[in-house]
Formats: C-alpha cells, sequence, structure tokens
C-alpha cells in the first residue's frame, strides 16, 4: 500500500528530521541541565513541543543570568537586602 502523499520510503527518510543520539557537554552544569532538557522533545506530542521549548528558553536564561560562584536563582534568599537598599 502506498502512502497517501506517494512520497516512497527513501524519499521519506532523506527528508526525515534527524534527532542526535547525545548531545556535547558544555562544561557549564547548569547550561548542561538546560540542554538535557531537549532530550523530552523527541517523544512528546508537536502540541507539547512550545511548552517544552519554553521550559529550556526560561532554563538557559537562568543559567546564562547567573553569576559564576553564586547559588541559582532558586537556591538563593530572595529575602534579604540589596546591597542598594531595595527589597
Amino acid at each position: 500500500m502506498t502512502e497517501p502523499n506517494n512520497v516512497t520510503e527513501a524519499e521519506a527518510e532523506r527528508t526525515a528530521a534527524h534527532w542526535p543520539e547525545a548531545l556535547d557537554s558544555t562544561g557549564d552544569a547548569p547550561v548542561d541541565r538546560a540542554l538535557s532538557l531537549l532530550e523530552a522533545v523527541h517523544g512528546a506530542p508537536v502540541a507539547d513541543h512550545a511548552g517544552l521549548y519554553a521550559a529550556i528558553h526560561d532554563s538557559l536564561m537562568e543559567a546564562l543570568d547567573a553569576e559564576p560562584g553564586l547559588p541559582t536563582a532558586a537556591n538563593r534568599d530572595t529575602t534579604a537586602t540589596r546591597p542598594e537598599g531595595e527589597n
């Protein structure tokens, strides 16, 4: 039986999106954790991709905004007074 759009198996394989087996480490643990979330995208329904990409984006932004040597935003005491005198 042929596909409704008459695409041969060879054509389908040639045009199929190839997902990487594993990502290389960046050497930055918070960035690597954020990028590890990409593994969930491959098996997720397309309808879920936007939410997954948003979570990856937010995680990368947090990792990139963090000051080296300071705890992540989730582990910081946000009730402490800032040096500028603002809370």
